[in-house]
């Protein structure tokens, strides 16, 4: 609306300024035409009349010839001028006006001199009379050419006139409309301004009520702090926010400061002051003591503002009482560190039930061993030498009749001699069987002394190479590997040592690498295949644990690690859940990645070159 009225006056200015510009201009022009017709008038109509002055000068010397008898001589020299005024006029290119009349006059001046007799004038006669109709013509017609510049000028002036008197009818007309026009407009303008103000107002009114409620249901005051700390504006809901009354609170920053409990104060009234003086935002955070004794959690936020009226400045802002998040905060740590707690508890528990899986199969293998140690017993044909002894005790009178005659005495060297060779047999055999019982039992202590050292071990971050893990958690599930007849390949490039918490880098392995023997049993007669691959990444360390087995369906990938999910008949849903909270306490990252199912999976953990400064333990 603004726009149209200045375009309507702008529209007034060229109503009025236009006409009258155009007639001034349109007078210039003709000024301009006059003055050139007059400077080509005038000059012309005076040599013509000069040239008719003469011309009459010489005539009456003529006519005083009759008494004088001869011409004189300023006649004759005035004949002289007339012809060449004529001359002139010619030279400037009067030819259609003058006609014959230069020629004339200037032949009747070659032939009369001063002294002429009148006699000679007599026979000039006739020559004389018509060069003085022909200069009374000239000087007529330069006569009336100059009377018409006058006449045109006269009624140029007369047009003009009027052509004022019109312009300024016409832009005295469209002053009045416009005025009207723009009276008009300027009305519907303010009456629209009125109306949008009003608007405006009932729209702030309603915004104010909304932020009043919003306020007082957020339970949010709001307020500002003048620079010089002298003058503090508080909103209905900071006196409900502090539990104060706004008829005994008067709201100054030491009052103010006084209801922040004691050990806050000093820090809110700093982060007050810098953000005042440095011109920055302020978020503080410090504990309120209200009049009851109860203690409540605030949260400030608030922004310079700079006034280019009065050129100070004040710190515009809002206090939200977060107590109630503050007790969920805590509520949710606490939570979190049972989480945690559950976490290792099952990491260890995977890593417990590995080692026993271990242990179990090598139990059997010492089993075997000494069954067949026993076995080897039980068939031993030792006994048999005892009685050999005894029937020796009893011919040890008569040994050698014994041994020479009797028919059991003459066999007894060759069962002693195939005794012996069994007896030594059975005791190569035996030893074999102890050895491997011996070599079970030593890895079964291997096994149980890894166990207790990654427990000793777990929540402290040393400088480790990793690919050492990879291959020890490889060992420990390598019964397991063996029992279903999964080949297991590890890759390993050079990779850097890092600083990291072994038992949950190892809690996270041996869960990936059980749960890829479990995706191989799927996939029937096709071999098994388990890859560990162990490289450098951007950031740190990547190790990539992949399978061909049943693989993950699209729909499956969103949820592989969240909490109680699980596609095992015996899972519990919480391997995979742990795995990502430990990989995430150690700062880094475990993500699955998969075509679809029966095509495989691969699960990968990146690991950072240093760990979290907030690395739980």
């Amino acid at each position: 609306m603004r726009r149209s009225t200045d375009r309507l006056i702008a529209l007034q200015f060229l109503a009025v300024a236009v006409p009258i510009a155009f007639v001034l201009l349109a007078q210039m022009v003709a000024d301009a035409h006059r003055a050139a017709a007059l400077e080509q008038s005038r000059p012309l109509r005076t040599l013509a009349n000069e040239a008719r002055a003469n011309y009459r000068t010489f005539t009456n010397g003529a006519a005083d010839a009759v008494d004088t008898g001869a011409l004189g001589r300023q006649s004759a020299e005035a004949l002289h001028t007339t012809a060449d005024l004529l001359t002139q006029l010619r030279a400037r290119g009067e030819d259609s006006s003058l006609g014959d009349t230069p020629r004339h006059v200037a032949d009747l001046a070659a032939k009369v001199r001063s002294g002429a007799t009148l006699i000679d004038l007599m026979a000039l006669r006739e020559q004389i009379a018509q060069a003085d109709r022909q200069t009374r013509a000239v000087d007529e017609i330069f006569e009336q050419r100059d009377a018409a510049v006058v006449q045109d000028a006269v009624e140029s002036a007369r047009r003009q006139k009027q052509q004022v008197t019109a312009a300024l009818v016409i832009s005295a007309i469209l002053t009045i409309v416009f005025v009207l026009a723009t009276r008009r407009r300027l009305k519907e303008s303010l009456d629209a301004e009125a109306a949008i103000e009003r608007r405006r107002r009932a729209e702030l009114e309603t915004i104010s009520i909304r932020f009043g409620m919003a306020t007082r249901a957020a339970r949010a005051g709001v307020y500002e702090l003048q620079e010089n700390g002298r003058t503090v504006w508080w909103s209905d809901t900071m006196n409900e926010l502090y539990g104060q009354s706004p008829r005994t609170f008067c709201p100054t920053l030491p009052a103010w400061l006084e209801l922040i409990h004691p050990e806050d104060r000093d820090r809110a009234q700093s982060a007050m002051a810098t953000a005042m003086r440095e011109r920055k935002q302020l978020h503080a955070h410090y504990r309120v003591v209200r009049p009851d004794g109860t203690v409540s959690h605030i949260e400030s936020v608030a922004a310079v503002v700079t006034d280019p009226a009065e050129g100070g400045t004040r710190l515009v802002g809002i206090d939200l009482d977060v107590t109630e998040r503050v007790a969920a905060q805590g509520r949710e740590d606490a939570l979190q560190q049972q989480l945690r707690d559950a976490s290792r508890q099952a990491g260890m528990a995977d890593v417990a039930t590995s080692v026993l899986h271990n242990v179990g199969n090598v139990l059997n293998s010492v089993n075997v061993s000494a069954n067949l140690v026993t076995d080897s017993l039980k068939r031993s044909r030792a006994p048999g030498l005892g009685r050999v002894a005894a029937l020796l005790q009893d011919h040890k009178s008569d040994l050698a009749g014994f041994v020479a005659h009797d028919d059991r005495g003459k066999i007894l060297p060759v069962y002693l001699t195939e005794l012996s060779r069994q007896i030594c047999v059975d005791n190569q055999s035996a030893l074999r069987e102890l050895n491997s019982l011996k070599g079970n039992i030593d890895h079964i202590k291997d096994i149980v002394a890894m166990q207790q050292r990654y427990a000793k071990l777990g929540g402290m971050a040393e400088v480790v190479d990793i690919r050492n893990l990879v291959e020890e958690s490889v060992r420990i599930n390598a019964s397991a590997f063996e029992r279903h007849a999964v080949n297991v390949e590890v890759e390993v490039e050079p990779v850097p040592r890092i600083a990291v918490d072994k038992h949950k880098v190892l809690q996270i392995l041996v869960n990936l690498l059980r749960n890829a023997k479990d995706a191989c049993e799927g996939v029937g007669d096709r071999e098994k295949r388990v890859r560990a691959r162990v490289e450098s990444s951007r950031t740190g360390i990547r190790i990539a644990v992949s399978d061909n087995g049943t693989g993950i369906s699209a729909e499956n990938m969103s949820r592989i690690f969240s909490h109680g999910f699980t596609t095992k008949k015996t899972g519990h849903g919480f391997g995979l859940h742990s795995g990502a909270l430990a990989a995430k306490e150690i700062g880094g990252v475990l993500r699955a990645e998969s075509a679809g199912s029966g095509l495989g999976a691969t699960f990968v953990l990146e690991l950072p070159l240093k760990p979290p400064e907030n690395t739980h333990g």
